[in-house]
């Protein structure tokens, strides 16, 4: 099976803003970026597309539906990090309202959350569990593609990685972007990470 991973494009969203869970509209030019990214396709066409239920993500998994002819499968999952409180707050404004809550999400992203939202390690658990129903499920011949965010894209390359949660911010993944992952005897294999534009399996 081959897993091909995409994070959606830039949402309509202020300078500074924390995205997070927020239910924010995918903005002109992330439409625009997603649809050169769907236009560099080569190969097969994928045979499940899989995406965030987050509006952003739903909009930009539309155009590979239509470009695939496929229907896209929401799953909750595959959400960006829920932030609670500060989903959609400006950086300066969460930081100044609760300032304690504020610097011990910063000193420990990894397993502390946002008041109201959850952590790394939760995030993780999550996107590991979506990971490991596709492989249950696998098909050799299957490809798959997903649209998801920053973060859950990061966890799922850090579990394959086998990546300590501390490191996994060193994984750089950019807007419409795509890395691939083959699984062969039962583990996964990173073909390539954060590309602008599809390449050969």
């Amino acid at each position: 099976m081959e897993l091909i991973l995409v994070r959606g494009g830039a949402a309509e969203a202020t300078l500074g803003t924390l995205r997070g869970q927020a239910p924010l509209s995918l903005g002109s030019a992330g439409f625009a970026a997603l649809e050169r990214l769907a236009a560099s396709w080569i190969g097969p066409p994928p045979r499940l597309l899989y995406c965030s239920d987050l509006r952003r993500a739903l909009q930009g998994a539309q155009i590979f539906a239509a470009r695939f002819a496929l229907e896209p499968l929401p799953d909750a999952r595959l959400r960006e990090l829920d932030l609670g409180q500060w989903n959609g707050v400006n950086f300066a404004t969460a930081s100044l309202r609760q300032p304690a809550a504020w610097q011990q999400w910063n000193a420990d992203w990894v397993g502390s959350a946002p008041p109201g939202g959850e952590c790394w390690l939760d995030l993780a658990r999550r996107a590991r569990g979506w990971l490991s129903g596709l492989a249950a499920h696998a098909d050799d011949e299957r490809r798959v593609l997903v649209i998801s965010h920053e973060n859950p894209l990061r966890a799922l390359l850090a579990e394959v990685l086998e990546m300590p949660p501390a490191t996994t911010r060193r994984l750089r993944i950019e807007p419409a972007h795509a890395s691939a992952l083959r699984l062969a005897g039962g583990t996964f294999e990173v073909s390539y990470l954060n590309s602008p534009q599809f390449l050969l399996l």
